[in-house]
């Protein structure tokens, strides 16, 4: 059984109904993902003065950063995710340019021979399911 590429929730729906589409973003991907920035500045201060390994001291460290966040902060944050998004966006033709040129077999299994590729990357040689698509253009 293939899982599928795309899963609807609940959510999903209500937002259609609204005129919306959810855009799912890479997992655990800061500079895509506000909320990841804002987690990872609140860790950093939290070990900055976690010293006493105790559960109690790391709860209340933890209170005291989120209450930190800023309107300020998160603002910024949100302009640098937007900033990211729009170099993506300028860039996009590059990586349409790589990816052209490229196959990426999600089904290899162990048994695929590759030599049918006309091109050999001795680096990436092990790589199961990736190959270069040589065109007459090249």
């Amino acid at each position: 059984m293939h899982k599928p590429q795309y899963e609807t929730f609940e959510i999903d729906c209500l937002l259609a109904d609204y005129g919306h589409r959810v855009i799912r973003l890479p997992p655990y991907h800061p500079d895509l993902n506000a909320i990841e920035k804002i987690w990872g500045n609140v860790k950093t201060r939290i070990a900055a003065k976690y010293v006493t390994f105790k559960l109690r001291d790391v709860q209340h460290l933890a209170q005291q950063s989120f209450a930190a966040v800023t309107v300020e902060e998160w603002a910024a944050v949100c302009r640098h995710v937007k900033a990211v998004e729009e170099e993506y966006t300028r860039r996009e033709h590059e990586m349409d340019s790589v990816m052209e040129r490229t196959i990426i077999n999600a089904d290899a299994d162990d048994n695929d021979d590759a030599s049918d590729s006309t091109v050999s990357c001795d680096y990436n040689d092990d790589i199961q399911g990736v190959r270069l698509i040589v065109s007459d253009s090249d």
